[in-house]
């Protein structure tokens, strides 16, 4: 028995009823504008710790289509596709201010009347369950969208497929449809048919299924042009119901079809193929589809948005569609080194089309925002991209707050496949990865490094951060001497172990200790004479004195131990915690394959996410109270300043100073205490405290690297009976005011004058008189500016 798709599967109906007559199969083609921006995280792959953002009842979008290509991405996630149930207009203009979008299980199938022909009828397949989950978004005054209603939960099982893939139409340019053609499965036709139609200039949608009786598979499938048939008449006959007059009619009987069936031996054939069209053919269509079976999602993108640069690849790079489906027959040859090819042209520069679509990118949202956003880029001699750099008013914002600990994240670097994207990032005060500015570099060079760090800093107000920690490397750790001198960098040493277990995976491989003792040696060392013994002890137990890797390692153990900078602020809480990865945040989003549109709406999705995330819980910090573990003065008077997550922390080290003894060693208005726990007397920090001032310092520097007492301060201040903590020991970047105070003032005094700046240099240079003349004024007002600034000091001191 056929079942008809009556209507374009994801197409809008303009109306407020139900669409439970539409039989919608696991397939959606969603209208895009002129770049392929919408497509959103639809790259979201299930990947473990992935932060994708979860709908919840007044989430806001832009735009109606905003709203359904979040949900379309959430949907594909989670694994369950979507239809649109109901939709309302206003009376004023007859725009659409309400969507509701449904799981395509919801509802029931209208039972037809039966009649007795004679004829022997297969019970239609059932794929409505009455599932509930729906998403409804209505537009407000204000013109931006808000979810109303929302309902999670299934009536049925969903599991997300386990890859997406990214298509381009011109990779099937090579062959067109022809009777017998094999496909390994109907999603393998349909996407050949859908690319097809891309590259010829017409819409697909499903006309005919039909299915197994035995498991109520597919066993038939019948694409046509969305000019197939005829537009059903309305009569306007009804004054009193106010119907709205006829739509414009979109099917003009165009006979062009594609449909294949499935063979006994697990193949789909062409069995029926018109190519000829009734109308003309668009140049490219303005759509993206998504092809969703069970183990995979495939984004078709639209026709001619995803070249790259031809002139990099060679006439037989593209892989057939066999191969990248499954395979079928009469494919041509496949070159195996295709997508080492790409990636080295995507290394190279990026295309000429992506470079002006970023760029334009970059100068909309610099008009819009000429204060805080910034960007700088460079091109190639052919005019293609091969730097870039870009942060946006969040970014310098949270620099302010939180820039004095930096990393520098090239997570991309663990896989070959990804782009070449750079991001400055930290940590806010709910203990939250925070981003302070993006990058993409073709090279790795020290000029390169150079570039992007001077262009930074300028962005941050050059301001420079305090610490900086970066993956070892030698021409990056030049440039960062060159342009932070003042700044304190390290090599990330998770990054180092991780490297450890390649260049030592001999000695990983054949001893089950060594990893934990090694570690323990760079992680736990308290004191450097106690990593040194230790270091020693390993190296002669595992008998590695020879080994190159190590050697090196201890050569530059100043840079990556952290018992050597102990008492620089890195806003490292703690020493064996590994910092928020952001590796399957690369891996979901960002390869090579991904056009830069693409990749720049994924990334602004994603990082709203985090902005999402960091402001419930500045709500949650705002409106809750720590519940005390003990009814400690100091522990009311933190949770009073203090965020949720440092106020846990706080509380940890302070119920674990009850647990150690504290023995004064030194007595006088500046004493000294060891303290120690009772059942480990050989691990003892030793503190001093000062009575004048209330200043203490423990040999461990907890306060020092990271901001928040250690338990052994705060045991000696309950020896010496300290019941506040005084003000110089709560850092304003950990507390609840972290964002109070002159927001980028500083920053967008400098970028105005360094823009005035520019321009003048511009202008100054066009003559050797109008420099002369350039320069003195200059210098003049230079000496005027340092004037007024000492004028300002001589004030303040008055």
């Amino acid at each position: 028995m056929e079942s008809t798709s009556c209507d374009e599967e994801g197409s809008l109906r303009d109306n407020n009823v139900d669409l439970n007559e539409e039989n919608i199969e696991n397939h959606m083609s969603l209208e895009v504008s002129s770049q392929l921006v919408e497509a959103d995280n639809l790259f979201a792959s299930n990947q473990p710790n992935s932060e994708n953002p979860e709908p919840f009842v007044g989430m806001e979008f832009e735009s109606e289509e905003g709203a359904k290509l979040f949900y379309m991405a959430y949907a594909s996630r989670i694994g369950f596709s979507v239809r649109i149930s109901k939709s309302r207009r206003s009376r004023n203009d007859e725009s659409i201010i309400m969507r509701r979008f449904v799981c395509s299980k919801e509802g029931f199938h209208l039972k037809k009347g039966n009649f007795d022909d004679g004829k022997k009828k297969r019970k239609r397949a059932t794929i409505r369950e009455g599932c509930n989950a729906m998403i409804e978004v209505i537009q407000k005054y204000y013109g931006r969208w808000v979810v109303t209603k929302l309902v999670k939960e299934h009536n049925h099982v969903v599991a997300a497929p386990s890859r997406v893939r990214y298509i381009e139409p011109e990779e099937y340019a090579h062959l067109d449809p022809f009777l017998g053609m094999e496909f390994p499965s109907h999603e393998a036709a349909q996407t050949f048919y859908y690319a097809y139609a891309s590259r010829t200039g017409f819409d697909v949608r499903i006309r005919l299924s039909r299915r197994s009786t035995r498991d109520e598979s597919f066993v038939m499938r019948r694409f046509v042009c969305t000019k197939e048939g005829f537009t059903p008449s309305e009569e306007n006959y009804d004054e009193s119901k106010k119907k709205r007059n006829s739509r414009t009619p979109t099917r003009e009987g165009c006979k062009a079809m594609f449909e294949v069936i499935k063979k006994d031996y697990d193949k789909w054939i062409v069995s029926k193929l018109v190519l000829e069209h009734t109308h003309d053919l668009a140049v490219a269509p303005n759509k993206i589809h998504y092809i969703q079976s069970q183990s995979e999602v495939v984004v078709l993108g639209k026709s001619g948005t995803l070249n790259r640069e031809k002139s990099l690849l060679p006439p037989l790079s593209k892989p057939p569609i066999g191969e990248s489906l499954g395979g079928f027959n009469n494919s041509p040859p496949y070159d195996h080194d295709f997508r080492n090819e790409r990636r080295e042209a995507r290394y190279t520069a990026f295309g000429f089309d992506e470079t002006q679509k970023l760029l334009g990118y970059f100068k909309r949202m610099n008009a819009e925002n000429p204060t805080t956003f910034s960007y700088a880029f460079q091109v190639d001699k052919n005019n293609c991209l091969t730097h870039a750099f870009w942060a946006d008013a969040k970014a310098r914002a949270s620099y302010y707050y939180f820039g004095d600990a930096v990393s520098f994240d090239t997570s991309f670097k663990e896989n070959k496949d990804l782009l070449p994207f750079f991001m400055f990032t930290g940590l806010n005060h709910h203990l939250q990865s925070v981003i302070f500015g993006c990058a993409l570099l073709t090279d790795e060079a020290e000029a390169s490094f150079i570039w992007l760090f001077e262009n930074w800093v300028a962005a941050m107000g050059a301001r420079h951060p305090t610490s900086l920690v970066t993956e070892f490397n030698e021409a990056m750790g030049v440039a960062i001497s060159k342009v932070f001198p003042e700044t304190h960098h390290r090599f990330c040493k998770w990054h180092i172990l991780n490297q450890c277990k390649e260049q030592l995976a001999n000695i990983y491989g054949t001893s089950a200790t060594f990893e934990e003792e090694f570690e323990r040696c760079i992680v736990e060392s308290e004191s450097i004479e106690l990593f040194e013994s230790t270091w020693k002890s390993v190296i002669d137990k595992y008998d590695l004195g020879e080994n190159s890797w190590l050697r090196f390692l201890y050569n530059m153990r100043q840079k990556w131990v952290p018992v050597f900078f102990k008492d620089m602020f890195t806003a490292e809480i703690s020493a064996t915690q590994k910092p928020e990865s952001l590796k399957f945040f690369f891996e979901k989003y960002f390869n090579t394959t991904t056009p830069l549109p693409v990749f720049i709406s994924l990334f602004e999705h994603a990082i709203a996410g985090w902005c999402e995330r960091e402001a419930l819980e500045d709500l949650a910090t705002s409106f809750t109270r720590p519940v005390l573990k003990t009814p400690s003065n100091i522990l009311k008077q933190v949770a009073d300043v203090y965020t949720r997550a440092i106020f846990n922390i706080f509380q940890d080290e302070f119920i674990h100073s009850l647990g150690y003894y504290v023995d004064k060693i030194e007595d006088g208005l500046v004493s000294k205490f060891n303290v120690a726990k009772e059942e480990d007397i050989h691990r003892s920090c030793t503190v001093t405290y000062d009575f004048s001032d209330k200043r203490s310092k423990c040999s461990c520097s907890k306060f020092e690297n990271c901001g928040i007492l250690c338990r052994h301060i705060l045991r000696v201040f309950l020896t010496v009976d300290v019941r506040a903590l005084p003000e110089f020991y709560i850092l304003k970047r950990w507390t609840k005011e972290a964002k109070n105070g002159f927001m980028l003032d500083e920053c967008i005094r400098y970028n105005e004058l360094y823009r005035d700046a520019v321009r003048y240099a511009k202008e100054g240079s066009t003559s050797s008189d109008v420099f002369n003349f350039a320069q003195q004024t200059l210098q003049v007002a230079f000496a005027d500016v340092v004037q007024m600034k000492q004028d300002i000091v001589n004030r303040c001191a008055m």
